[in-house]
């Protein structure tokens, strides 16, 4: 089975479809410092310092069991997936030294995830089965649109919530999910002018004549983001919350529709 631009993205990168791998050399688990006022430091958190202990278990079998053989080889290989040069990383195998960038007044990106060997920003993959999403009401394309899906592995969906609490300032309780949600700003949010949203379409598949109202829940895809933080009011302080932001979205798989029951009415203009 084809399964789309992800995996010839892979193969085009690494020849025969090998996965490429993180250096070997040994990194430094000692964090950076950051001046505050009056010149106290504050250390800066990075993947490693939040998450100790590394989940192994990127993909369980009781979640793949309806996929042969051959898709199952490619799940295997996207969610190992990481390119130091291309700044991809799958979700399981991030750079151990990312953190958020550093501020510059131009092109900054002090709210995105970064490797601060280059201060560009990573994209992090996520292979999993969509739960529920939100792109337009009746229609009309929503300013914000939400994915969720359902990562092939529960452990790596609790490690990423433990990311995301981690990273936020001030660093919030993890919450018990396995689930890894990411949105996108459908309309010019930064914009000092009001725009129109306009619907999501970085939609990515083998076959022709494909769209973004085809999805459903259930559907296998490779969902492509990054991690960026923003800022929250909470009891007249502000506050930094960390949240993924989808770049693209890869079909893998799509289970057949299941038979519509005739005594029951669909119901007109839902929402994806």
């Amino acid at each position: 089975m084809d399964v789309g631009r992800a995996v010839q993205y892979i193969k085009k990168q690494d020849g025969a479809g090998h996965t490429a791998k993180q250096p070997t050399q040994p990194v430094s688990i000692v964090p950076k410092t950051t001046k505050r006022g009056g010149g106290a430091t504050q250390a800066t958190s990075t993947v490693q310092t939040v998450l100790l202990n590394l989940t192994k278990i990127l993909i369980e079998d009781e979640e793949v069991e309806e996929y042969n053989e051959v898709l199952i080889a490619h799940l295997h290989k996207l969610s190992e997936y990481t390119n130091q040069k291309a700044n991809i990383y799958a979700i399981g195998k991030l750079l151990p030294t990312a953190t958020w960038g550093q501020y510059k007044p131009i092109n900054d990106h002090s709210k995105v995830l970064c490797d601060p060997a280059t201060g560009e920003p990573l994209t992090i993959w996520v292979v999993g089965k969509i739960a529920k999403m939100w792109f337009a009401k009746f229609g009309v394309p929503e300013n914000q649109a939400s994915i969720t899906v359902m990562p092939l592995s529960k452990t790596l969906a609790q490690q990423s919530t433990i990311l995301l609490a981690k990273l936020s300032s001030p660093a919030l309780p993890p919450q018990t999910t396995q689930m890894v949600r990411a949105i996108k700003w459908q309309n010019g949010k930064n914009s000092n002018v009001d725009t129109n949203a306009i619907l999501f379409d970085a939609i990515y598949d083998a076959r022709p004549l494909w769209n973004l109202s085809d999805l459903k829940p259930g559907d296998l895809i490779l969902l492509e983001m990054k991690m960026i933080r923003y800022s929250k009011k909470v009891d007249d302080k502000w506050e930094s919350r960390a949240q993924y932001e989808m770049i693209a979205i890869s079909l893998l798989d799509m289970p057949p529709m299941p038979e519509m029951d005739e005594t029951v009415s669909p119901i007109d203009d839902l929402a994806i």
